[in-house]
């Protein structure tokens, strides 16, 4: 088996992000990993509500670093040494296989088969469908 020394796993608070933590948990612990938990914020998305309420990004920041905080910590609690809690911003289809996998040298990417937004993907396409065409490592998608 090819040896997987850093796994990225995409979260945004949905069940499916959740399944595909609890997977990617057992993965990072045999291979001794890295442990990368992602989340990125698409701006665009919260732009024209954000004209009405200027707290509304901060609002979605602050809950993001708590949701990664606490997945950071059941990592940590799980027995993995090398976690890391990394907030992004833009689209998540494109940030995490041209930005996120380069910058920490993933091997793997867990994430769940379809996430909370359901807007781009009746429009755009499916995230983890987008991530598998697009990365240069491997792609675990993760089904509820």
């Amino acid at each position: 088996m090819h040896t997987m020394n850093v796994i990225l796993v995409a979260v945004d608070g949905s069940e499916e992000a959740d399944y595909a933590f609890e997977t990617a948990l057992p993965i990072a612990k045999a291979q001794e990993a890295q442990l990368v938990i992602t989340q990125v914020i698409n701006r665009n998305a919260y732009r024209p509500m954000s004209s009405y309420d200027s707290t509304m990004i901060g609002n979605v920041e602050d809950e993001a670093r708590r949701l990664l905080n606490k997945y950071k910590k059941q990592a940590e609690e799980f027995g993995l040494t090398d976690v890391v809690a990394d907030l992004e911003y833009g689209s998540p289809k494109t940030a995490i296989p041209r930005d996120i996998v380069p910058k920490y040298h993933v091997d793997l990417i867990v994430t769940g088969a379809t996430g909370l937004n359901a807007v781009e993907k009746l429009f755009l396409g499916s995230i983890s469908e987008h991530i598998t065409k697009n990365a240069d490592c491997s792609v675990m998608v993760v089904r509820s």
